[in-house]
């Protein structure tokens, strides 16, 4: 029944979307920079932004951010006078003061208050030694390698933000991996681990896609 609810959500349009949980008006990566800048948590930008790094940009209708989860006193106390929501399967839950965060929650919303737009997208990663791909465990990435900073921002590197992105194959994603700029040795990373986790279809776009553009910069 969750599921079934969660699919509802995923199936509305930006309009009946904010129409139901509020105007969401997204940090840009710079802003995120800046209002995290002296934390001690480890964050990154990760989703569509992480993964057009580089490529012709398009509309964003929120910014994901990731941390540990081990973080998030940290981040309670740096984000301390916004509001922080549970997101879940579509349904909302605030995060009070003092209060903890409630089995298998993965997901934060931020915002000021409940006059203000919606401004972060937070993702609450299990940390470790290594970026793990939650899916299959056996996929893993030292964080050397699976994080880089371009112009003072931390960024999930393009491929792995698209491997997220393959089991959602909106429009969208698929777009996001039409666009991707991928050094060669990331675009074969990415498809021999699609194949591998079994996301047959999308291994066969991103080998088939170049990930170039046309002389008007447009995807």
């Amino acid at each position: 029944m969750r599921r079934a609810f969660a699919r509802a959500i995923d199936s509305l349009d930006e309009e009946q979307f904010q129409s139901l949980y509020g105007r969401w008006d997204p940090l840009a990566p710079p802003q995120v920079a800046e209002l995290l800048a002296g934390s001690s948590v480890r964050w990154w930008v990760a989703g569509g932004r992480a993964a057009r790094v580089g490529a012709a940009p398009r509309h964003h209708d929120d910014t994901d951010v990731a941390v540990d989860k081990a973080d998030l006193e940290p981040l309670r106390r740096t984000l301390a006078g916004w509001d922080l929501w549970e997101a879940h399967e579509g349904t909302l839950r605030p995060l009070l003061p003092g209060d903890t965060l409630a089995r298998g929650r993965e997901q934060l919303w931020v915002r000021r208050d409940a006059l203000q737009p919606w401004r972060l997208d937070v993702l609450l990663h299990n940390g470790g030694p290594e970026w793990v791909f939650k899916p299959d465990a056996s996929v893993r990435v030292p964080w050397e390698r699976a994080l880089h900073v371009v112009d003072g921002v931390t960024f999930l590197r393009p491929e792995i933000a698209l491997l997220h992105k393959a089991h959602l194959d909106r429009p969208k994603d698929r777009a996001d991996l039409a666009a991707a700029r991928l050094e060669p040795d990331a675009r074969a990373w990415l498809v021999d681990t699609l194949t591998k986790v079994g996301y047959y279809r999308w291994a066969t776009l991103a080998a088939d896609v170049g990930g170039t553009e046309d002389a008007s910069g447009e995807a």
